[in-house]
């Protein structure tokens, strides 16, 4: 994305194109799980990242960012502080981690490289969250709560600025951005500060159309088909871009499912009515997923065949492990 001279003329288009999201959604025939996911053996993995997966785990008493092999073996802790570090998202060529910490009160981006050294601070308060890299690694974007939106920063820290606003009466977070790096996948809520059931949608949004001007309701700012009544959250591009991964709410569980990028196809990948499923990131050739599950009665860190079979778990032991990521 390039930098726009009148920033003050965009702020205010972006304002006004995001103030009236509302809109029915697209409705769809969910599809159920294709078969009752079972424990199976764990193929060897190879590839110069999609061995390795970074989490965060609460185990030391507090959240820190681990990394571990992707058959669950060498878990190593990359961050040692008092603060609670989450969201750890790897960088497209794997030498370095972006990733949420709540040091000062209010949550920031920071960077690290890979083996947890040189560890740095790219936002300045303003509860900054939800960090996706570039596909080509020179920028993040990531969300901010004060004021609301989506902005977009440099690696190195430089050149803030905001790519869509969230007025009172909606918020728009959890940033994915695409393969091409054309697209960012995201979170809507509508109603976020009234006294109703809280309510999400993912929409796929047009980078170049957002810069145009383009809001809600054009093929700049898609809503994708909805899962149950309540949430829609945590979406993940597959490596080719073609489908988006995300959790939902049916029936009171958390379940994953997932969504062609144009809204066809949606089907549920885990099934309700057993543990919570969440957060889902694609393995590098699309094969396989993680996420995290309470099946055990803690979240940890599972790894399934990308239609939901063959669950394996690669942590235990009651430590809350969280928010995984597959290296690229």
């Amino acid at each position: 994305m390039r930098r726009h001279s009148t920033t003050a003329i965009m702020a205010l288009l972006l304002m006004l194109l995001l103030a009236g999201c509302g809109g029915a959604e697209p409705t769809a025939t969910l599809s159920p799980p294709t078969a009752t996911p079972t424990p199976t053996p764990l193929p060897p993995l190879s590839g110069s990242g999609g061995g390795r997966i970074a989490f965060a785990s609460k185990r030391t008493g507090n959240y820190e960012i681990y990394v571990m092999n992707a058959d669950g073996t060498d878990q190593r802790r990359l961050t040692q502080s008092p603060y609670e570090e989450r969201e750890p998202v790897w960088s497209p060529d794997g030498a370095q981690i972006a990733y949420s910490v709540d040091r000062y009160g209010t949550m920031d981006v920071y960077v690290m490289d890979a083996d947890g050294s040189n560890a740095r601070r790219l936002t300045n308060k303003g509860e900054n969250t939800y960090p996706s890299w570039s596909p080509d690694g020179s920028q993040i974007v990531f969300s901010k709560y004060d004021p609301f939106g989506i902005y977009v920063i440099n690696a190195d820290g430089t050149d803030e600025r905001r790519l869509a606003y969230a007025g009172p009466d909606t918020h728009i977070y959890d940033p994915e951005w695409s393969p091409d790096g054309k697209r960012i996948a995201c979170v809507v809520n509508e109603h976020p500060t009234q006294s109703v059931q809280e309510s999400t949608t993912i929409y796929v949004l047009d980078i170049a159309g957002i810069q145009r001007g383009e809001g809600m309701g054009t093929d700049s700012f898609r809503a994708l088909p909805r899962v149950g009544d309540d949430l829609n959250d945590t979406p993940a591009w597959s490596p080719d871009g073609t489908q988006i991964a995300f959790s939902a709410v049916v029936d009171g569980q958390r379940v994953v499912c997932v969504v062609n990028a144009d809204g066809s196809n949606l089907r549920q990948l885990t099934p309700a009515g057993g543990a919570d499923e969440f957060s889902p990131a694609w393995s590098p050739d699309g094969g396989r997923m993680a996420l995290q599950s309470d099946a055990q009665g803690s979240w940890d860190i599972y790894i399934m065949d990308a239609d939901g079979t063959g669950r394996v778990p690669l942590t235990a032991g009651g430590d809350n492990d969280t928010d995984p990521d597959w290296c690229p």
